[in-house]
């Protein structure tokens, strides 16, 4: 019993040593670890493989998009394979009226990252790397470990060019360059949180404004 009990108490202190690790991370460190430690990928879809953290689960994917799930957070991945088979520049502009917005260029790889501070004190995280991007809507205190999956994500995704190529010529793809290009103007692109919104707006017909989204 002594030894079980032993082991127990080890993996506790860990698991807070961890915990403790991660907490005193600022978003500019986590940010800045782009490219550093990349996991080889463990999921293969048609034209990309990405690695997933140890911890979520696929709800669902498609050639461009998949829906990931851990216990706390859902993580919308976007995959742009237009723009990344025509090889499109992307510059982002900062708004500092969020409460984090920064540019990532790291490896020859631009993006960016947004944080939005919710009417019900949740955060809106959106990150676009690597002809990708992922959005989820956490806690403050999920916040930082959700960042760190994300990024984990996108600096993994390794692309097929022989199989996006066929893909886009046999016309295989159901989305239009103008709906998916996410390097065209970032600003603009409507987000799979917003389409939710208005989905319910439309189905209960009501006024009452759902806190879940941003103004």
């Amino acid at each position: 019993m002594k030894i079980k009990h032993l082991v127990l108490i080890l993996i506790i202190m860990l698991s807070l040593t961890g915990c403790t690790n991660i907490n005193s991370l600022s978003y500019d460190d986590i940010i800045n670890s782009v490219n550093k430690n990349i996991k080889d990928a463990n999921v293969y879809k048609k034209g990309y493989q990405f690695f997933l953290p140890k911890g979520l689960s696929i709800e669902e994917a498609s050639n461009n998009y998949a829906v990931i799930t851990s216990s706390d957070t859902t993580y919308y991945l976007y995959i742009d394979l237009i723009s990344y088979n025509a090889k499109k520049d992307f510059n982002y502009t900062v708004n500092n009226s969020l409460y984090l917005s920064r540019a990532i260029n790291s490896n020859d790889k631009k993006g960016y990252v947004e944080i939005k501070l919710t009417e019900n004190n949740q955060y809106l995280i959106e990150i676009m790397y690597n002809y990708a991007k992922i959005e989820m809507m956490v806690d403050n205190d999920n916040g930082k470990v959700a960042l760190i999956n994300a990024i984990s994500i996108l600096q993994s995704i390794k692309y097929n060019d022989t199989i996006i190529a066929n893909i886009l010529n046999d016309d295989k793809l159901n989305y239009t360059e103008e709906v998916f290009d996410l390097f065209k103007d970032s600003k603009n692109n409507s987000n799979i949180l917003d389409y939710e919104e208005e989905d319910v707006n439309e189905e209960e017909n009501t006024s009452i404004k759902d806190t879940d989204f941003i103004n």
